[in-house]
């Protein structure tokens, strides 16, 4: 058949193809001719040599994370048998790669396996159809192979006007960087041409203007009304329904079976399938001669699909819903004869078949596809399936089912659900007398509950039931260990801790409970001040933990968490962002949102060591993105870039943030206690503003393991009791001995010892900190190697200390008329303050207002991270005199 009306539209696909790269979107709406379009640009693709690989979403796939992708690249999963490509397929040949990253990590990675895998058979053109059924999976994964698959053209066809948003990003992206046809209704012109190629004669005038008249351009009415044989008016509504179905009517029964067959079959429509379900060779080769089927190769075997969904959607929906189950059970009788291990396939039909299929293996075939949905972090899909197989499971599977469902809506940030599944779940068990089950969804909840009021009573709730549960479950006793070191109750942490060390004393436990026993060590050498031995154990610990499987990776976040700030400690701040960074990628985050919030915390903390401040602030912001509902991360999370705005000069901004930490929190634990008094500190140091600084208590060992990176940056912001706070680590802490040294050479004027602890924590990797020890230094080269360090992270305040000390020196340092962070105006108004002229006279040496002049000043004090006139004008004295 001819592709009429089509000129503008074929002249962009071709000039696509000969560039074979980038994407290409079809857009028009039901019926237009978008895959038909594509068909013939894929027909010329493979005239060329071109590998052609085809998907199309259906709306049973809608639920099916990956599904089309899965359909285009199964046949030709042998030619790069990547693990990322064995999970997304769940191919039996192929190993399954454990998840060892947070979501996107993951996703990138199993993005950039199938981005290989297509590239492995380029040149290409990868095409998918029916877009706006897809996934958010399959659109995003489409959109990644657009940009970064080389020698591969991607194009891809969607209806527009269904809500999704990711398809919308898609069109909106491809509108700007690549092609988007939008496919139009045909002239009038074409459709008669249109309707003399499917007579085989021209038409009369009478049935051509009745066709013209309802078709309205549409190339799928048009066909549909011509095989109806209709040639008069007011017979048949516009809509596409009435249209479709007057064109099933035409068919058999035997042919309107196999069309059933293949609309409910879905992307398990192969011939296997149709020949078990309804062998009628010549039914099936009438329909695909009339275009109504379409037949497919697919490696060795062949598959089939109805010509347009419109025609799928309208059999579907004219069945009842018995005649639908029937062909339900049917199709999984025929895929489980071929291949019963097929839950990709299998699970869709399960779920609608009702009450024809065992319900036992409906459960666990659901249950399969819930878990891999969860493992691949598609949670809605995980909660659609895991809550279908829970309606016919087993009682004795529905807790575990429940505990997926909650572990789901969790990692969703939809805390009442989760909550409610496992109450749910809890019922059951208790009913049933699993003693097992209940304790673990006890522990679920109490865990959630305590993260989210942080009362005494959670606490001693979640104290109960991990206690009850730590045997069977020894990361109960790690989460123990947390709860109680928010608060300040010593003892209560070394017998958490001590009962989590035991673990490691029984060789004969699983690597999870020895990778616990090693963390309870680790952290008990903490506590009385043996750092080295502490990192020992600790490394141990991590070594265990590598060793879990997937579903244990909170011992390996946990252990991370730990070790980053012991390195740091122990002066390896290169090594304390590995560990940093370890955490972050560590998979649990489906689990628990606020480990995966306090880790970014963690690595904001030793990118802030490192000297990158601007990584520290987008970590800290990740960990804010991570922390809505859950009042003591989120107060934590704003305290920190309040530290960090603080220490960048954005004192207003720092102040507001720091408010915020405060309101959401009312009864912060000692952790949230030290990076607010951090913060507080910081902003009132820049400030000039000592009164704003909370009070400093005695040091102890204790805030260590509340919040250990605010407990070992915290003095640095409070001079007057740093020296003795960092004495009071020991001497196995060697960044804590090498920042007391600065502080008591400053005190005694030793400048042969300021000079080594300059050393040391250079060496250590600790860059800000030693800047800020060679400012103390009073030499002139020191003092310019720190001043290039503060403007490197952006830390105006100190960037200003180091001007001051270098004029001092008598070093003048000048920032170039214009390219400094003031305007020429704000810099005019500053130059004058620094030569001590009022704010009136200011104004009438510039012919400006006075309410003009402080708008300057505010403005200045700003953008330099000062507070006050007195310093503003030195500044100016030493940048611009």
């Amino acid at each position: 058949m001819r592709l009429l009306g089509r000129d503008t539209e074929l002249a962009a696909l071709h000039a696509a193809l000969d560039s074979l790269h980038g994407m290409v979107l079809l857009r028009g709406d039901a019926g237009i001719g978008k895959s038909r379009l594509a068909a013939h640009i894929l027909d010329v693709a493979a005239g060329r040599g071109v590998t052609v690989l085809r998907a199309q979403a259906h709306p049973l796939q809608t639920g099916l994370a990956y599904g089309p992708i899965v359909e285009a690249i199964r046949p030709h999963a042998d030619a790069l048998a990547d693990d990322c490509i064995g999970r997304l397929l769940a191919h039996r040949e192929i190993p399954a790669a454990y998840l060892d990253g947070d979501p996107d990590l993951n996703r990138t990675r199993m993005f950039d396996a199938v981005a290989r895998l297509v590239q492995s058979m380029a040149p290409a053109v990868f095409f998918v159809d029916d877009l706006h059924w897809a996934d958010r999976g399959t659109v995003e994964l489409v959109h990644y192979l657009g940009r970064n698959a080389a020698d591969v053209l991607v194009v891809g066809a969607y209806r527009p006007g269904d809500a999704n948003p990711s398809l919308d990003s898609l069109g909106a992206t491809v509108r700007r960087t690549g092609t988007e046809i939008t496919v139009a209704p045909l002239a009038d012109a074409a459709v008669a041409e249109l309707v003399a190629d499917l007579l085989g004669v021209p038409p009369s005038p009478e049935l051509l203007d009745d066709i013209t008249r309802r078709a309205k351009g549409v190339p799928l009415f048009v066909t549909a009304l011509v095989h109806s044989g209709l040639n008069r008016s007011g017979a048949i509504p516009v809509i596409v329904r009435d249209v479709v179905l007057d064109r099933l009517r035409t068919l058999d029964d035997t042919e309107r079976t196999v069309l059933e067959t293949v609309a409910v079959a879905g992307q398990a429509a192969s011939g296997e399938v149709l020949r078990a379900i309804c062998d009628a060779p010549v039914a099936l080769k009438r329909l695909i001669t009339e275009g109504v089927v379409i037949e497919h190769a697919s490696g060795r075997s062949l598959t089939y699909r109805v010509a347009h969904p419109l025609y799928a959607e309208v059999a579907y929906a004219e069945m009842t819903l018995s005649e639908r189950r029937a062909l339900h059970a049917a199709v999984i009788t025929a895929v489980e004869n071929a291949n019963p291990d097929d839950v990709l396939t299998l699970a869709p039909h399960y779920r609608e078949a009702g009450d024809l299929v065992d319900p036992g293996r409906a459960a666990r075939v659901m249950a399969k596809a819930g878990w891999r949905a969860l493992a691949m972090r598609a949670t809605d899909e995980a909660i659609r399936y895991l809550r279908a197989s829970a309606e016919i499971a087993d009682p004795a599977d529905v807790p575990e089912l429940a505990e997926g469902i909650g572990r789901a809506y969790q990692g969703m940030g939809k805390f009442d659900d989760a909550v409610r599944a496992w109450a749910d779940g809890l019922d059951t068990a208790l009913k049933h007398g699993m003693e097992a089950a209940a304790g673990k969804l006890r522990f679920r909840l109490a865990l959630l509950n305590a993260e989210r009021q942080d009362n005494p009573d959670a606490r001693s709730h979640l104290s109960t039931t991990a206690e009850a549960i730590s045997d069977r479950y020894p990361e109960a006793g790690v989460h123990q260990f947390i709860y109680v070191a928010r608060h300040d109750q010593e003892p209560d942490l070394r017998a958490a801790t001590a009962r989590m060390a035991k673990l490691a004393d029984d060789t004969s436990r699983p690597v999870a409970a020895q990778a616990i026993g090693y963390l309870g060590k680790a952290i008990t050498a903490m506590l009385d001040g043996q750092f080295t031995d502490a990192v020992g154990y600790g490394e141990q610990a991590i070594g265990y933990a590598r060793q879990c499987d997937a579903e244990q990776a909170f011992q390996g976040q946990r252990i991370s968490v730990v070790l980053s700030p012991l390195h740091a400690l122990t002066g390896n701040v290169a090594r304390a962002i590995e560990f940093a960074l370890e955490a972050v990628d560590t998979k649990h985050s489906i689990e628990i949102p606020t480990h995966a919030c306090y880790s970014r915390y963690v690595l904001s903390c030793a990118r802030y060591l490192s000297g990158d401040m601007t990584a520290a602030l987008a970590e800290i912001d990740k960990a804010l993105e991570l922390s809505a509902g859950l009042p003591r991360h989120r107060a934590r999370s704003l305290a920190q870039r309040a530290f960090l705005r603080a220490e960048r000069g954005e004192l207003t901004e720092a102040a507001a943030d720091l408010d915020q930490a405060h309101q959401v929190c009312r009864a912060p634990d000692l952790g949230v206690v030290e990076v607010t008094r951090l913060a507080a500190n910081t902003i009132a140091l820049h400030s000039e503003n000592r009164a704003q600084a909370e009070p400093d208590p005695d040091f102890r060992l204790f805030p260590l393991f509340c919040d250990p990176y605010a407990a070992m940056i915290r003095p640095l912001f409070s001079p007057s009791y740093a020296e003795k706070a960092f004495r009071a680590f020991g001497d196995q802490a060697t960044l804590a001995v090498a920042l007391a040294d600065r502080f008591t050479a400053v005190r005694t004027g030793d400048q042969d010892l300021l000079a080594d602890a300059v050393s040391r924590l250079e060496s250590f990797g600790a860059v800000l900190f030693a800047a800020q020890a060679k400012l103390d230094l009073a030499d002139p080269g020191a003092v310019l190697a720190a001043l290039e360090v503060f403007e490197h992270a952006g830390a105006a305040p100190w960037v200003n200390r180091a001007r001051h000390v270098a004029r001092a020196l008598g070093v003048r340092i000048r920032s170039a008329r214009g390219t400094g962070p003031l305007s020429t105006r704000e810099t005019d108004v500053v130059r004058l303050l620094a030569e001590g002229l009022s704010n009136a006279d200011i104004a009438s040496r510039l012919f400006l207002s006075q309410r003009t002049v402080e708008t300057h000043l505010r403005n200045s004090y700003a953008k330099l991270g000062l507070a006050s006139r007195v310093a503003l004008a030195r500044w100016g004295a030493d940048n611009l005199g």
